[in-house]
Protein backbone atom coordinates (compact mmCIF):
# COMPACT_ATOMS: atom_id res chain seq x y z
CA UNK A 1 0.00 0.00 0.00
CA UNK A 2 0.99 3.09 0.64
CA UNK A 3 -0.80 5.38 -2.07
CA UNK A 4 -1.55 9.14 -0.95
CA UNK A 5 -3.21 11.78 -2.65
CA UNK A 6 -1.65 15.00 -1.95
CA UNK A 7 -3.77 18.37 -1.92
CA UNK A 8 -2.76 19.54 -5.26
CA UNK A 9 -4.11 15.73 -6.89
CA UNK A 10 -0.58 14.56 -7.87
CA UNK A 11 -0.40 10.62 -6.60
CA UNK A 12 2.18 9.67 -4.35
CA UNK A 13 3.47 6.05 -3.55
CA UNK A 14 5.12 5.60 -0.50
CA UNK A 15 5.72 2.58 -0.12
CA UNK A 16 6.07 0.32 2.77
CA UNK A 17 9.97 -0.96 2.83
CA UNK A 18 10.33 -1.81 6.27
CA UNK A 19 9.21 -3.16 9.93
CA UNK A 20 10.28 -3.22 13.31
CA UNK A 21 8.57 -5.29 15.60
CA UNK A 22 9.28 -4.25 19.50
CA UNK A 23 8.33 -6.59 22.41
CA UNK A 24 9.18 -5.21 25.99
CA UNK A 25 8.79 -7.39 28.77
CA UNK A 26 8.60 -6.25 32.31
CA UNK A 27 6.30 -5.71 35.63
CA UNK A 28 4.41 -3.22 37.33
CA UNK A 29 6.99 -1.71 39.48
CA UNK A 30 3.58 0.13 41.32
CA UNK A 31 0.71 -0.18 41.32
CA UNK A 32 -1.51 0.74 38.26
CA UNK A 33 -4.52 2.83 37.05
CA UNK A 34 -5.90 2.42 34.08
CA UNK A 35 -9.46 3.56 34.47
CA UNK A 36 -12.43 2.56 32.48
CA UNK A 37 -15.16 5.24 33.11
CA UNK A 38 -17.10 2.44 35.27
CA UNK A 39 -18.28 2.80 38.76
CA UNK A 40 -19.38 -0.68 39.81
CA UNK A 41 -16.61 -1.85 42.34
CA UNK A 42 -15.20 1.93 43.30
CA UNK A 43 -15.20 5.50 42.00
CA UNK A 44 -12.64 4.70 39.05
CA UNK A 45 -12.71 0.73 38.40
CA UNK A 46 -9.97 -0.57 36.02
CA UNK A 47 -10.36 -1.31 32.55
CA UNK A 48 -10.52 -5.11 31.67
CA UNK A 49 -11.04 -7.34 28.51
CA UNK A 50 -13.76 -9.71 28.22
CA UNK A 51 -12.09 -12.14 29.35
CA UNK A 52 -12.19 -10.65 33.43
CA UNK A 53 -8.04 -9.98 32.80
CA UNK A 54 -6.76 -6.09 33.26
CA UNK A 55 -4.71 -4.49 30.27
CA UNK A 56 -3.43 -1.05 29.05
CA UNK A 57 -5.12 0.60 26.26
CA UNK A 58 -2.79 0.97 22.84
CA UNK A 59 -4.33 4.31 23.05
CA UNK A 60 -3.22 4.88 26.92
CA UNK A 61 0.28 3.80 26.03
CA UNK A 62 0.51 5.59 22.97
CA UNK A 63 -0.44 8.56 24.54
CA UNK A 64 2.28 8.31 27.20
CA UNK A 65 5.34 7.39 24.62
CA UNK A 66 4.03 11.00 22.75
CA UNK A 67 4.03 13.07 25.33
CA UNK A 68 7.27 11.61 26.58
CA UNK A 69 8.82 11.72 23.13
CA UNK A 70 8.01 15.46 22.34
CA UNK A 71 9.27 16.26 25.66
CA UNK A 72 12.65 14.93 25.20
CA UNK A 73 12.97 15.00 20.76
CA UNK A 74 10.59 17.66 20.39
CA UNK A 75 7.57 17.98 18.51
CA UNK A 76 8.61 18.04 14.81
CA UNK A 77 10.43 15.21 15.20
CA UNK A 78 7.68 13.28 17.27
CA UNK A 79 5.55 14.46 14.44
CA UNK A 80 7.18 12.21 12.20
CA UNK A 81 6.61 8.90 13.75
CA UNK A 82 3.38 9.59 15.57
CA UNK A 83 1.86 11.58 12.52
CA UNK A 84 0.15 15.36 12.72
CA UNK A 85 -1.83 16.29 15.56
CA UNK A 86 -5.74 17.42 15.08
CA UNK A 87 -3.91 20.87 14.03
CA UNK A 88 -2.98 19.87 10.56
CA UNK A 89 -5.22 20.06 7.75
CA UNK A 90 -6.62 17.02 6.71
CA UNK A 91 -5.75 15.86 2.79
CA UNK A 92 -2.46 18.59 3.21
CA UNK A 93 1.63 17.74 2.55
CA UNK A 94 1.69 18.44 6.31
CA UNK A 95 -0.70 16.12 7.18
CA UNK A 96 0.87 12.41 7.61
CA UNK A 97 -0.31 9.11 9.38
CA UNK A 98 0.94 7.80 12.31
CA UNK A 99 3.67 5.11 11.35
CA UNK A 100 3.63 3.19 14.70
CA UNK A 101 0.88 1.02 15.42
CA UNK A 102 0.79 0.60 19.81
CA UNK A 103 -1.04 -2.85 20.31
CA UNK A 104 -3.10 -3.16 23.94
CA UNK A 105 -0.50 -4.11 26.67
CA UNK A 106 -1.17 -7.90 28.40
CA UNK A 107 -0.81 -7.83 32.46
CA UNK A 108 -0.55 -11.52 33.14
CA UNK A 109 -1.33 -13.26 36.60
CA UNK A 110 -2.31 -10.02 38.73
CA UNK A 111 -4.23 -9.34 41.93
CA UNK A 112 -7.07 -6.30 41.31
CA UNK A 113 -7.50 -4.08 44.91
CA UNK A 114 -8.96 -1.50 45.94
CA UNK A 115 -7.55 1.57 47.27
CA UNK A 116 -9.14 3.89 49.57
CA UNK A 117 -8.39 7.34 49.61
CA UNK A 118 -9.62 10.68 51.96
CA UNK A 119 -9.23 13.99 51.66
CA UNK A 120 -8.20 15.91 54.82
CA UNK A 121 -8.66 19.35 56.10
CA UNK A 122 -6.46 21.69 58.02
CA UNK A 123 -6.86 20.15 61.23
CA UNK A 124 -6.05 16.57 59.63
CA UNK A 125 -9.56 15.29 59.60
CA UNK A 126 -12.09 14.09 56.55
CA UNK A 127 -13.53 16.56 54.07
CA UNK A 128 -16.75 16.69 53.64
CA UNK A 129 -17.42 14.25 50.73
CA UNK A 130 -13.56 13.60 50.33
CA UNK A 131 -13.81 9.83 50.70
CA UNK A 132 -12.67 8.21 47.26
CA UNK A 133 -12.66 4.44 46.47
CA UNK A 134 -9.55 3.71 43.77
CA UNK A 135 -9.90 0.22 41.92
CA UNK A 136 -6.18 -0.34 40.81
CA UNK A 137 -3.81 -3.54 39.33
CA UNK A 138 -0.97 -4.58 42.28
CA UNK A 139 2.60 -3.86 41.44
CA UNK A 140 4.79 -7.16 40.66
CA UNK A 141 2.38 -8.43 37.90
CA UNK A 142 3.84 -9.08 34.73
CA UNK A 143 3.57 -7.15 31.57
CA UNK A 144 3.88 -7.04 27.34
CA UNK A 145 4.65 -3.91 25.74
CA UNK A 146 4.26 -5.16 21.69
CA UNK A 147 5.03 -1.87 19.15
CA UNK A 148 5.46 -2.46 15.28
CA UNK A 149 7.05 0.49 13.50
CA UNK A 150 6.59 1.24 9.74
CA UNK A 151 9.23 2.65 7.43
CA UNK A 152 8.35 4.10 4.43
CA UNK A 153 9.79 5.69 1.59
CA UNK A 154 10.15 8.71 2.96
CA UNK A 155 11.79 7.83 6.07
CA UNK A 156 15.04 7.35 4.09
CA UNK A 157 17.00 10.47 3.10
CA UNK A 158 16.48 11.68 0.27
CA UNK A 159 19.65 12.58 -1.07
CA UNK A 160 20.41 9.03 -1.47
CA UNK A 161 16.95 7.93 -3.29
CA UNK A 162 19.10 7.35 -6.43
CA UNK A 163 21.76 4.65 -5.54
CA UNK A 164 21.13 1.06 -6.56
CA UNK A 165 20.09 -2.21 -4.71
CA UNK A 166 22.48 -3.43 -2.53
CA UNK A 167 22.96 -0.05 -1.29
CA UNK A 168 19.82 0.57 -0.49
CA UNK A 169 19.65 -2.62 1.68
CA UNK A 170 22.67 -0.64 3.24
CA UNK A 171 20.28 2.06 4.23
CA UNK A 172 17.39 0.71 5.66
CA UNK A 173 20.03 -0.55 8.12
CA UNK A 174 20.56 2.94 8.68
CA UNK A 175 16.70 3.84 8.98
CA UNK A 176 16.71 0.87 11.90
CA UNK A 177 19.16 1.85 13.68
CA UNK A 178 17.00 5.80 13.86
CA UNK A 179 14.74 3.84 14.91
CA UNK A 180 16.37 1.59 17.60
CA UNK A 181 17.40 5.66 19.10
CA UNK A 182 13.51 5.32 20.00
CA UNK A 183 13.12 2.26 21.96
CA UNK A 184 16.44 2.62 23.95
CA UNK A 185 14.62 6.65 24.41
CA UNK A 186 11.59 4.47 25.62
CA UNK A 187 13.37 1.96 27.55
CA UNK A 188 15.50 4.85 29.62
CA UNK A 189 12.08 6.66 29.84
CA UNK A 190 10.61 3.49 32.09
CA UNK A 191 13.74 2.55 33.61
CA UNK A 192 14.47 6.54 34.96
CA UNK A 193 10.55 6.41 36.01
CA UNK A 194 9.91 9.35 33.98
CA UNK A 195 7.37 7.78 31.68
CA UNK A 196 4.71 6.37 33.75
CA UNK A 197 1.54 4.94 32.79
CA UNK A 198 -2.49 5.65 33.91
CA UNK A 199 -3.89 7.62 36.79
CA UNK A 200 -2.19 8.93 40.03
CA UNK A 201 1.14 8.80 37.93
CA UNK A 202 2.39 11.84 40.22
CA UNK A 203 1.86 10.27 43.67
CA UNK A 204 3.69 6.71 42.79
CA UNK A 205 1.02 5.07 40.24
CA UNK A 206 2.07 3.50 36.67
CA UNK A 207 6.09 2.73 37.00
CA UNK A 208 7.14 0.16 34.92
CA UNK A 209 10.29 -1.73 34.81
CA UNK A 210 11.44 -3.69 31.62
CA UNK A 211 13.25 -6.01 31.93
CA UNK A 212 14.85 -7.00 28.18
CA UNK A 213 13.28 -5.77 24.83
CA UNK A 214 13.64 -7.94 22.04
CA UNK A 215 13.48 -6.69 17.76
CA UNK A 216 12.58 -8.83 14.93
CA UNK A 217 12.87 -6.51 11.41
CA UNK A 218 11.48 -7.07 7.96
CA UNK A 219 12.61 -5.32 4.88
CA UNK A 220 9.63 -5.56 2.87
CA UNK A 221 11.19 -5.15 -0.59
CA UNK A 222 13.04 -8.26 -0.73
CA UNK A 223 10.35 -10.85 -2.45
CA UNK A 224 9.26 -13.26 0.00
CA UNK A 225 9.18 -10.44 2.99
CA UNK A 226 6.03 -9.90 2.97
CA UNK A 227 4.77 -13.96 2.70
CA UNK A 228 7.33 -14.27 6.09
CA UNK A 229 5.76 -11.31 7.80
CA UNK A 230 2.46 -12.84 6.91
CA UNK A 231 3.26 -16.30 8.58
CA UNK A 232 4.93 -14.36 11.77
CA UNK A 233 3.21 -14.57 14.32
CA UNK A 234 3.96 -12.98 18.51
CA UNK A 235 3.22 -15.46 20.06
CA UNK A 236 5.85 -18.08 18.38
CA UNK A 237 8.02 -19.73 20.48
CA UNK A 238 11.19 -18.99 17.64
CA UNK A 239 9.49 -15.19 17.19
CA UNK A 240 12.62 -13.35 17.87
CA UNK A 241 14.99 -15.82 16.26
CA UNK A 242 16.91 -15.95 13.33
CA UNK A 243 17.62 -13.63 10.82
CA UNK A 244 16.70 -9.74 11.52
CA UNK A 245 16.08 -10.61 15.34
CA UNK A 246 17.76 -9.05 18.34
CA UNK A 247 17.74 -8.59 22.00
CA UNK A 248 18.50 -4.84 23.57
CA UNK A 249 19.81 -4.80 26.90
CA UNK A 250 18.68 -2.56 29.40
CA UNK A 251 22.22 -2.24 30.33
CA UNK A 252 22.94 -0.55 26.90
CA UNK A 253 20.41 2.62 28.07
CA UNK A 254 23.37 5.10 27.64
CA UNK A 255 22.70 5.12 24.01
CA UNK A 256 19.27 6.94 24.30
CA UNK A 257 21.46 10.19 24.65
CA UNK A 258 19.82 12.99 26.41
CA UNK A 259 19.77 14.03 30.06
CA UNK A 260 17.36 13.32 32.15
CA UNK A 261 14.26 15.55 32.55
CA UNK A 262 13.81 15.56 36.41
CA UNK A 263 15.74 16.12 39.54
CA UNK A 264 15.48 13.15 42.18
CA UNK A 265 15.93 14.70 46.22
CA UNK A 266 15.97 11.20 48.06
CA UNK A 267 15.57 10.55 51.79
CA UNK A 268 16.88 7.81 53.85
CA UNK A 269 14.71 6.74 56.77
CA UNK A 270 13.62 4.62 59.56
CA UNK A 271 11.01 3.73 61.47
CA UNK A 272 11.31 5.13 65.24
CA UNK A 273 8.04 3.08 66.72
CA UNK A 274 4.89 2.10 64.70
CA UNK A 275 3.41 3.42 61.64
CA UNK A 276 -0.43 3.00 60.24
CA UNK A 277 -1.68 4.15 57.23
CA UNK A 278 -4.80 2.42 57.63
CA UNK A 279 -6.62 0.30 54.54
CA UNK A 280 -9.89 -0.62 55.16
CA UNK A 281 -10.38 -3.27 52.84
CA UNK A 282 -11.73 -5.77 55.17
CA UNK A 283 -14.20 -3.45 57.07
CA UNK A 284 -17.41 -5.12 55.61
CA UNK A 285 -16.18 -8.95 56.03
CA UNK A 286 -15.66 -8.50 59.41
CA UNK A 287 -14.61 -12.19 60.94
CA UNK A 288 -13.19 -13.10 64.24
CA UNK A 289 -9.61 -13.74 63.06
CA UNK A 290 -9.47 -10.48 60.85
CA UNK A 291 -8.24 -6.95 62.30
CA UNK A 292 -10.97 -4.15 61.93
CA UNK A 293 -7.97 -2.24 60.14
CA UNK A 294 -3.71 -2.56 59.77
CA UNK A 295 -1.23 -1.03 58.34
CA UNK A 296 -1.40 -0.99 54.35
CA UNK A 297 0.48 -3.61 52.67
CA UNK A 298 1.31 -4.96 48.64
CA UNK A 299 -1.89 -7.02 48.39
CA UNK A 300 -2.95 -6.60 51.95
CA UNK A 301 -0.95 -9.95 52.58
CA UNK A 302 0.73 -8.05 55.31
CA UNK A 303 4.12 -9.10 54.32
CA UNK A 304 5.66 -5.70 52.65
CA UNK A 305 3.98 -2.19 53.97
CA UNK A 306 3.86 0.43 51.81
CA UNK A 307 3.45 3.73 52.44
CA UNK A 308 1.34 5.67 49.21
CA UNK A 309 2.43 8.80 47.33
CA UNK A 310 -0.52 10.53 48.77
CA UNK A 311 0.10 10.07 52.35
CA UNK A 312 3.50 11.64 51.61
CA UNK A 313 2.39 14.86 49.41
CA UNK A 314 -0.75 15.34 52.03
CA UNK A 315 2.08 15.43 55.16
CA UNK A 316 4.46 17.53 53.10
CA UNK A 317 1.62 20.02 51.81
CA UNK A 318 -0.06 20.17 54.65
CA UNK A 319 3.05 20.64 57.29
CA UNK A 320 4.49 23.32 54.72
CA UNK A 321 1.52 25.22 54.51
CA UNK A 322 1.87 25.55 58.17
CA UNK A 323 5.46 26.63 58.04
CA UNK A 324 4.55 29.31 55.42
CA UNK A 325 1.78 30.64 57.75
CA UNK A 326 4.22 31.11 60.40
CA UNK A 327 7.12 32.72 58.18
CA UNK A 328 4.33 35.50 56.95
CA UNK A 329 2.63 35.42 60.42
CA UNK A 330 -0.56 34.70 57.89
CA UNK A 331 -3.32 33.22 59.48
CA UNK A 332 -5.33 32.38 56.74
CA UNK A 333 -4.82 28.33 55.58
CA UNK A 334 -6.28 29.20 51.84
CA UNK A 335 -3.66 32.15 51.55
CA UNK A 336 -0.83 29.75 52.49
CA UNK A 337 -2.12 26.76 50.13
CA UNK A 338 -2.47 29.41 47.37
CA UNK A 339 1.59 29.75 47.91
CA UNK A 340 2.32 26.09 47.35
CA UNK A 341 0.06 25.37 44.19
CA UNK A 342 2.86 25.62 41.81
CA UNK A 343 4.40 22.78 43.90
CA UNK A 344 1.63 20.48 44.62
CA UNK A 345 -1.06 20.97 42.43
CA UNK A 346 -4.86 23.11 43.07
CA UNK A 347 -6.03 22.75 46.61
CA UNK A 348 -9.24 21.42 45.47
CA UNK A 349 -12.20 23.38 47.07
CA UNK A 350 -15.66 24.22 46.80
CA UNK A 351 -15.17 27.65 46.89
CA UNK A 352 -12.31 27.87 44.44
CA UNK A 353 -13.96 25.70 41.70
CA UNK A 354 -14.05 28.45 39.29
CA UNK A 355 -9.68 29.04 39.40
CA UNK A 356 -7.42 27.65 37.01
CA UNK A 357 -6.58 24.18 37.90
CA UNK A 358 -2.85 22.89 37.88
CA UNK A 359 -1.49 19.72 38.41
CA UNK A 360 1.41 18.90 41.22
CA UNK A 361 4.85 19.65 40.07
CA UNK A 362 6.03 17.32 42.57
CA UNK A 363 6.03 13.51 41.96
CA UNK A 364 5.85 11.81 45.20
CA UNK A 365 6.91 7.79 44.89
CA UNK A 366 4.86 5.17 46.42
CA UNK A 367 7.61 3.70 49.16
CA UNK A 368 7.66 -0.06 50.14
CA UNK A 369 9.34 -0.56 53.66
CA UNK A 370 12.13 -2.98 53.91
CA UNK A 371 12.05 -4.79 56.44
CA UNK A 372 9.75 -5.13 59.90
CA UNK A 373 6.53 -6.48 61.00
CA UNK A 374 3.10 -6.27 61.75
CA UNK A 375 2.52 -5.85 65.56
CA UNK A 376 -1.25 -6.66 66.50
CA UNK A 377 -2.80 -4.69 69.45
CA UNK A 378 -6.36 -4.33 71.07
CA UNK A 379 -7.59 -0.46 71.84
CA UNK A 380 -10.47 0.16 73.37
CA UNK A 381 -11.95 3.56 73.85
CA UNK A 382 -12.81 5.30 77.17
CA UNK A 383 -15.38 7.55 78.10
CA UNK A 384 -13.87 10.88 78.85
CA UNK A 385 -16.46 11.83 81.54
CA UNK A 386 -16.22 8.59 83.67
CA UNK A 387 -12.66 7.44 82.67
CA UNK A 388 -14.31 4.08 82.51
CA UNK A 389 -14.62 1.96 78.78
CA UNK A 390 -17.30 2.92 76.32
CA UNK A 391 -19.78 0.07 76.01
CA UNK A 392 -18.86 -1.86 72.58
CA UNK A 393 -15.74 0.09 71.51
CA UNK A 394 -12.73 -2.71 72.01
CA UNK A 395 -11.17 -2.59 68.26
CA UNK A 396 -8.07 -4.54 66.89
CA UNK A 397 -5.21 -2.95 64.47
CA UNK A 398 -2.16 -4.09 63.12
CA UNK A 399 0.04 -1.12 63.01
CA UNK A 400 3.75 -1.22 61.28
CA UNK A 401 7.15 -1.58 63.60
CA UNK A 402 10.59 -1.14 62.80
CA UNK A 403 12.44 -1.14 58.94
CA UNK A 404 13.48 1.14 56.56
CA UNK A 405 12.77 3.09 53.58
CA UNK A 406 14.29 5.39 50.50
CA UNK A 407 11.66 8.15 50.13
CA UNK A 408 12.22 10.05 46.61
CA UNK A 409 10.70 12.76 45.79
CA UNK A 410 10.86 14.21 41.84
CA UNK A 411 10.63 17.28 40.20
CA UNK A 412 10.92 18.30 36.25
CA UNK A 413 13.67 20.54 35.72
CA UNK A 414 13.13 23.96 34.90
CA UNK A 415 9.73 23.09 34.91
CA UNK A 416 7.62 24.93 38.04
CA UNK A 417 9.10 28.49 37.38
CA UNK A 418 10.57 28.35 39.94
CA UNK A 419 14.67 27.53 40.90
CA UNK A 420 16.00 24.24 41.79
CA UNK A 421 16.83 25.71 45.10
CA UNK A 422 13.99 26.98 46.08
CA UNK A 423 11.95 23.60 45.69
CA UNK A 424 14.91 21.63 47.13
CA UNK A 425 14.73 24.04 50.26
CA UNK A 426 11.15 23.86 50.68
CA UNK A 427 10.71 20.25 50.51
CA UNK A 428 13.92 20.25 52.78
CA UNK A 429 11.81 22.17 55.71
CA UNK A 430 10.04 19.44 55.79
CA UNK A 431 12.39 16.47 55.53
CA UNK A 432 14.45 18.09 58.55
CA UNK A 433 11.02 18.15 60.73
CA UNK A 434 10.16 14.40 59.60
CA UNK A 435 13.88 13.56 60.36
CA UNK A 436 14.13 14.99 63.57
CA UNK A 437 10.51 13.34 64.84
CA UNK A 438 8.60 16.60 64.82
CA UNK A 439 6.78 15.37 61.34
CA UNK A 440 4.35 12.34 61.39
CA UNK A 441 2.89 10.15 58.61
CA UNK A 442 -0.19 8.11 58.82
CA UNK A 443 -2.76 8.07 61.49
CA UNK A 444 -3.03 7.83 65.13
CA UNK A 445 -0.06 10.19 64.60
CA UNK A 446 -1.62 11.69 68.19
CA UNK A 447 -0.56 8.68 70.09
CA UNK A 448 3.30 8.55 69.02
CA UNK A 449 2.54 6.35 65.37
CA UNK A 450 4.12 7.52 61.92
CA UNK A 451 7.58 8.76 63.44
CA UNK A 452 10.42 8.69 61.93
CA UNK A 453 14.71 9.07 62.23
CA UNK A 454 17.22 9.15 59.82
CA UNK A 455 18.85 5.94 59.52
CA UNK A 456 22.63 5.55 61.90
CA UNK A 457 26.29 5.62 60.17
CA UNK A 458 24.66 5.97 56.50
CA UNK A 459 24.36 9.54 54.61
CA UNK A 460 20.28 10.28 54.87
CA UNK A 461 20.28 12.77 51.81
CA UNK A 462 21.12 12.46 48.26
CA UNK A 463 20.16 15.02 45.59
CA UNK A 464 20.53 12.92 41.85
CA UNK A 465 22.33 10.50 43.28
CA UNK A 466 24.81 12.80 45.24
CA UNK A 467 25.32 13.25 48.86
CA UNK A 468 24.02 16.92 49.84
CA UNK A 469 26.12 18.74 52.29
CA UNK A 470 25.92 20.53 54.87
CA UNK A 471 25.84 23.98 52.69
CA UNK A 472 23.79 23.06 49.85
CA UNK A 473 20.89 22.38 52.51
CA UNK A 474 21.14 25.75 54.32
CA UNK A 475 21.65 27.61 50.89
CA UNK A 476 18.40 25.99 49.18
CA UNK A 477 16.44 26.26 52.70
CA UNK A 478 17.46 30.25 52.57
CA UNK A 479 16.46 30.49 49.26
CA UNK A 480 12.74 29.43 49.83
CA UNK A 481 12.78 31.34 53.04
CA UNK A 482 13.63 34.54 50.65
CA UNK A 483 11.04 33.18 48.00
CA UNK A 484 8.09 32.92 50.77
CA UNK A 485 8.90 36.12 51.90
CA UNK A 486 8.72 37.39 48.19
CA UNK A 487 5.37 36.24 47.40
CA UNK A 488 4.20 38.11 50.47
CA UNK A 489 5.43 41.52 48.91
CA UNK A 490 3.72 40.21 45.54
CA UNK A 491 0.54 39.83 47.45
CA UNK A 492 0.63 43.36 49.00
CA UNK A 493 1.52 45.54 45.94
CA UNK A 494 -1.77 44.12 43.96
Amino acid sequence: GGKKIMSDGVISFNKICGRLCVEMTGHLASPLSIGSGEEEHSDSDVVFRASGEPYIPGSSLAGALLEYSAAIKGEEETKKMFGMPRGGVPGSRDDRQSRIFVYDARIGQAEVGIRDGVKLNEDKTASHMGKYELQFVERNAPIKIRIEMIEREDCFEKAKSEITGRERTEEIEQVWDRERQWIYLWLKGFESGELRLGARSRRGFGKIAIDHARIKAFDMRKSDSYKEWLDWDWEQADAFEGAGSETLRIEDLEQAGGAEREHCLEVLLRISGTLLVRTYAVAFTRTEDIPDYGQMTVGGHGKQAVIPGSSWAGAFRSHLAKTVQELLRQPDWKEAQKILNPLFGTWGDTEMRNQELHASGLIFEETVIDGGHGLPAARIAVDRFTGGTVQGALYEEIPWTGGEIILPIRWRKNGLNLTDDKICGLLLWAVKDLQAGILAVGGETSVGRGIFEPVHGKDNLFLDGAVLTEEDQKRCMQAAVLWVKGNRKKENTR
